[in-house]
């Protein structure tokens, strides 16, 4: 209705004007060269907007002639990007279906539509890996390097090559170039440290660290973690290299060692590995007491065998009663803990107080224990028997139940357990990838062959078997060296870390040990 009496408006408003115009025709006079033209105003008006609409009319056609050849020429260069484009979506389907016919087909086509954009030498880059074609990718991936804007995108090609190629030298040269290039990305940064890590380089590792905690690609906890864990085997390396020495190079080189093993307890005083090695280290420098304190109060938090050795050796020449009289006080802090009853007991053994030996492990091997004796208690029964009483039937029988027990807890992870710790994860090259754990059976196959298994004191149970005249029944489950247990494979390059997200905003640096 609104729009209809808009029309209405329109079309009145013009009749009036023509009313008025035709009432007030007017004259339009024109003097030029000696020549009058004389007509009415309306008439005029209207020559005047035909001539116009001429002028305009022969504009655009005299514009559309001038610029057809670049419209032609845009407009096949807009097809020529769209075919191209086309060739590209098409060729990346290809690489990701498997396709190395059709991805390299449709990679020529789009480089020829589109030249050497990112995309096209990514794409063929890709479809000469399928092919199997390594040079020729390097060589895409190399050609990216040229360029400011696609060298990020080629440090990551070639990163990934070398790193499936093994060759672990030219994945580092990569990954420290992306991670020069680009402080924020992820992948690099993270590649760059675990590649450093893994050959145990920790100096470096360390400084890698401290540049992702600026680019905030690692959060606190995180950092203080692997800072703790580096700070650790480099404390374990300073003390293999004091071995050697004597005199004054060794306490010199042990006290270096020291320094680094307190530093990561600063960061946690939990820690089993840093503590039991600050401790040691202690104990050669000649400050027991302090060694003894850094092990009471981890003793609380976490008993671990670790411990227990590290406190039992902190004073050099000990009889085996005082030892037994220092182990009662440690293993008083947590009263209850196995760890606390087995270390009471083994020092009790060095004592030759067979009653607590035995009263110490009586949760575990008496009517009321709730659980199956594992391997170390087992053994340590043997060793009581016979220390006590001389009875090597008994001991040979609990060496016998030690064959079928649980195992006790060790530092596994994929396709590793050991004894002791270690940064590296030697079977597959991961950082701090050991947890302190009990590594499940592996069931025995008929033709597994048998394995002594060797006591906590050092008694042989395969020396002691062998003097029985029965024979030892077959094993239901066998006990796992660590030997036969790791992988034997050359520890593998990491994983592409891919990129990070952490919402911890705090920019921490590794300055000073005690901000953490």
């Amino acid at each position: 209705m609104l729009r209809a009496l808009y029309i209405f408006i329109v079309i009145a408003g013009l009749a009036a004007i023509g009313v008025w115009l035709a009432d007030n025709p007017g004259d339009l006079v024109l003097n030029w060269r000696g020549y009058e033209l004389r007509t009415s105003f309306v008439i005029g008006l209207g020559i005047l907007i035909v001539t116009a609409a001429l002028v305009m009319l022969a504009w655009r056609l005299a514009s559309g002639v001038v610029g057809t050849p670049a419209a032609v020429s845009g407009f096949l260069d807009t097809r020529r990007r769209k075919n191209g484009f086309l060739a590209l979506s098409r060729g990346m389907v290809a690489v990701a279906a498997g396709d190395a016919a059709d991805a390299k087909r449709h990679a020529a086509r789009a480089s020829k539509l589109l030249d050497d954009t990112p995309l096209t030498l990514l794409l063929a880059a890709q479809a000469a890996q399928l092919e199997g074609r390594e040079d020729a990718a390097r060589g895409h991936f190399e050609a990216m390097l040229k360029v400011p804007e696609t060298a990020f995108l080629g440090l990551r090609g070639l990163f990934v090559q070398a790193r499936r190629a093994g060759d672990r030298e030219a994945a580092l040269g990569y990954a420290r170039k992306a991670f020069r290039l680009r402080p924020n990305a992820g992948w690099a940064a993270q590649a760059v440290f675990e590649i450093e890590a893994a050959e145990e380089d920790w100096t470096s590792a360390l400084r890698t660290l401290d540049e992702s905690l600026k680019a905030k690609q690692v959060n606190r906890n995180d950092a203080r973690r692997r800072r703790m864990v580096m700070l650790t085997a480099q404390a374990l390396n300073a003390a293999k290299e004091a071995e050697p020495l004597t005199g004054e190079a060794r306490k010199s080189a042990d006290e270096h060692a020291l320094r680094q093993a307190m530093l990561a307890v600063a960061l946690d005083p939990a820690f089993v590995p840093a503590v039991a090695l600050a401790a040691r280290l202690s104990g050669a420098t000649g400050n027991v007491r302090k060694g003894a304190k850094l092990i009471e109060q981890a003793w609380t938090k976490s008993p671990h065998p670790d411990l227990a050795d590290a406190y039992m050796g902190l004073v050099e020449g000990e009889s085996g009663y005082d030892r037994f009289k220092r182990l009662q006080l440690l293993a008083g802090r947590n009263r209850d803990h196995i760890e606390s009853r087995v270390a009471l007991a083994r020092a009790a053994i060095g004592a030759r107080d067979w009653l607590a030996a035995r009263g110490a492990l009586e949760p575990f091997v008496g009517a009321s224990a709730e659980k199956r004796p594992t391997q170390r208690i087992c053994e340590l029964m043997a060793e009581i028997e016979e220390g006590e009483f001389g009875n090597r039937g008994s001991a040979r029988e609990w060496l016998s139940r030690a064959l079928h027990a649980p195992e006790d807890p060790a530092w596994t992870g994929e396709g590793w357990r050991a004894r002791e710790w270690t940064p590296i994860n030697p079977a597959t090259g991961e950082f701090d990838a050991l947890t302190w754990r009990e590594p499940g059976l592996r069931l025995a196959s008929a033709d597994m062959p048998y394995e002594p298994v060797e006591t906590a004191t050092g008694i042989d149970a395969d020396k002691i078997l062998a003097d029985a005249e029965d024979e030892v029944p077959e094993p239901a489950a066998h006990h796992v060296s660590d030997e036969d247990e790791a992988n034997a494979f050359v520890p593998l390059l990491p994983d592409d870390p891919g990129t990070d997200g952490f919402d911890d905003a705090d920019d921490v640096t590794g300055e000073d040990h005690k901000k953490w």
